[in-house]
Parts: structure tokens; sequence; C-alpha cells
């Protein structure tokens, strides 16, 4: 009778500790002959929820045996000490179908070095690369003449060209099957981040890392790339074709990549995209400095003149403004907002009409703006430092 009683008793406490638990999952079990309860550990369940593991990686809660046979590093609990959070961080050569993987530099690359990431289910459509750290060689700087071009191209005749802005000792990109990679960079780009679409083929992570510099110094290379798969229902998707997606804040900054190295990278289309806040119908862009804006040409004026940005001209003799922004809808205020051409070039006289107004502001829906640039420089250009652009949306026109 005393041994049924205290059978009783632990039935009694296990069901109450399930009931207190914010997380487990009770389970209805058939008591074999040797009356013995099963384990704890093998009822209850928790949720593979987010966590924060070590060196304040992002990683997901499992088991511990989970985390081990995915081999995941697990540091610190959750699930109420009953989890491990599990973090995932791959190498050159290593492969990972595991959300949220880091993609690190041993701190001894050189030449090829590649990672693969595979879609962690059936339901993913694209990949969020955020740079946590991101040192590699960078663009250019050479301003020796290679050669004569015309409309962007070496030719024989035209303007001398240089190879400023050219990425020539590193390189990094991702490959995307479906035809719609985003442009390849280098130099330095912590905090940045990039767009890609998902395949199910899978995604490269490349670098091509050269062993004598060109244009430039060795950079102390090192990466840390926090990937994010987002499935096709995810409100954090970016709107397609978008290198960059910014959300959760109606103010806030963007740049050309590389732009703390004072130079920005040529063959580059950056489309920087801004989600709509609520009760927002505008977008304002300004510079913090004159200086913050500097994309091609000449550095007496911003150009808007159709043939001056985005273009050589009729005669692909142009020299001053290929390299240049596009902002649909762009509108200035003059009394009453005065619609403008959406291109915009020039050099260290912020954002504007021939360096007349320093904002510029749109109502076209998603906000975006457009950075652009060939792979040469003319000798005569002086604006290749790029732009960083403070960016307000507000309530005007709703």
């Amino acid at each position: 009778m005393g041994n049924k009683l205290r059978e009783l008793v632990q039935i009694l406490w296990f069901l109450s500790l399930c009931s207190v638990s914010n997380f487990g999952l009770c389970s209805e079990v058939e008591s074999p002959r040797n009356k013995r309860l099963f384990s704890l550990f093998q009822i209850i369940t928790f949720p593979n929820d987010p966590c924060v593991g070590n060196a304040g990686k992002n990683g997901t809660c499992y088991t511990n045996e989970e985390c081990n046979s995915r081999r995941g590093s697990s540091g610190g609990t959750c699930a109420q000490g009953y989890g491990v959070c599990c973090t995932f961080t791959i190498n050159c050569g290593a492969t990972s179908n595991e959300n949220c993987t880091y993609f690190e530099s041993a701190g001894s690359e050189i030449g090829g070095c590649r990672a693969t990431i595979c879609p962690c289910g059936d339901n993913i459509c694209q990949l969020r690369l955020d740079f946590d750290m991101f040192v590699i060689s960078g663009p250019s700087t050479s301003a020796d003449v290679i050669g004569m071009a015309t409309s962007g191209q070496i030719s024989g005749a035209g303007q001398p060209v240089s190879s400023q802005t050219r990425c020539l000792t590193d390189i990094f990109s991702v490959g995307d099957p479906n035809g719609c990679a985003p442009p390849t960079i280098c130099g330095t780009n912590s905090g940045e981040h990039m767009y890609v679409d998902a395949a199910d083929a899978c995604n490269d992570l490349t670098f091509e890392l050269g062993q004598q510099g060109q244009g430039t110094g060795i950079a102390d290379r090192q990466w840390s790339i926090k990937v994010t798969q987002y499935s096709c229902d995810s409100k954090n998707l970016a709107p397609e074709g978008c290198t960059q997606y910014f959300f959760g804040n109606d103010e806030g900054a963007i740049q050309t990549y590389n732009y703390v190295n004072g130079i920005h990278l040529a063959n580059q289309d950056q489309n920087i995209c801004i989600r709509r806040e609520r009760g927002n119908c505008q977008i304002c862009y300004t510079t913090e400095e004159d200086e913050d804006f500097s994309v091609s040409g000449m550095a007496v004026t911003v150009k808007t003149a159709g043939d001056m940005c985005c273009g050589y001209g009729t005669d692909g003799m142009g020299t001053t403004g290929y390299d240049c922004i596009q902002i649909p809808g762009a509108q200035v205020k003059t009394g009453a907002m005065t619609r403008i051409q959406d291109v915009i070039c020039g050099s260290g006289k912020g954002i504007g009409i021939n360096g007349d107004t320093k904002t510029i502001c749109s109502n076209i829906h998603p906000f975006n703006l457009r950075f652009t640039s060939d792979q040469f420089d003319f000798m005569t250009e002086t604006g290749i430092k790029g732009f960083r652009l403070l960016y307000s949306q507000n309530s005007m026109d709703c």
C-alpha cells in the first residue's frame, strides 16, 4: 500500500511540474509493467526559438544532443534551462543549411575561399547577409592612365581613364543561380548588409584574395558574415531587386559600399530600399556635410542635366557624371515642391540642384535610391568618395 501511495505522489508531482512550465508539453504516458516513470527529458519539448549564445551571436534553442548532432556550438541555456543556445559557424570550404549561420575567416586565407548556404526549408525566398565584420583589401587608388575610353569602354580613342575604384586585389561575391546576384564588393564594409534571392541549388559566398596588391595595399583580412534565411511570407522580405533593405525606423543613414575608406567601388548597381513606415508618405534625403555626396564629375557643382548623369553624352565623351544616383519621383522644395529629374551626380556641394538645394524628397513607393557606377574613372573625375545620406520619413501628402 505504501509503494502505491509513493508512486501516486510521484505522478502528481510530475504533472504539477509540467503545468507550471510555460513551454513544456505533457504527453500521456502509459506506465510499463515495472511501474517506472519515463525520464522527464523524454517527455518535455520546447520551441526552437531564437536566442543569444557565445560571443553575443544569435542562435537557436535546441537540446544539447540536437545541437551536437547539428554540429553547432552550445553556449548558455534557454527554455528555462532545458535547452542550450546553439550557434553555427563555418569557414572556407564548408556548407550549411542552418538558419542564422556565421561565415567567418580563420585569419590565414589566400586565393579562393567559398562557403555554401543551402535552404533550411522548402519555403525560403531570400538571404540577408549582415557584415558584422568585413575587412578585405580595397579598390585600386592608382591614377595612372590605363587607356583611352569612349562610352565607358577602352577603345584607343576618347578620354584617358585610370583603374581607380576597381576591385583588383580582393573581391567578395554572392552567387545566385537564379541570375540576379548583387554587385561584387571589396574594402571595408563592417556594419553594412546585402540581400540576395535564395536558390534551391544553394548560394555560394566567395572571396578571391590576391597575394599582391594592385593599386592598393593588402589589408588585415577578417570577416564575420551572419546569414539569415527568410521564408517567403516573412515581413522582413525586401522588395524585388533590392540590394539593401532598411526597415523599422522613420530615419537613418545609407551609404555606398567602402564609404569609410573614402572611395566608392566600380561596377556597382546598389539598389537601396527603405520600407515606408506607418503613417508616412514621403521620404527626404540630405547630407550631414557637403562632402558627403561625391559620386562623380567635377568638384564644383552637383549636376542633374540628363546627359550629364548616368551617361556619357550623345558623343560618348562625357567625363563628368556616369556614376550617379537615381531617386524616383525626385522633388525639391522651392516654396512648393518642384519635380526635378530622377538622376543626380556631382561632388562636393551636398545633394541638390547645382548645389543650391540640400534636400531631395520623393513620394514614390516603395522608397528607393539607386547608385550605379561604371568600370573606369576618367582622369578628370574627382568625385570618387561615394555618398553618405541621411533619410527621414514624414506624413507629407498622406
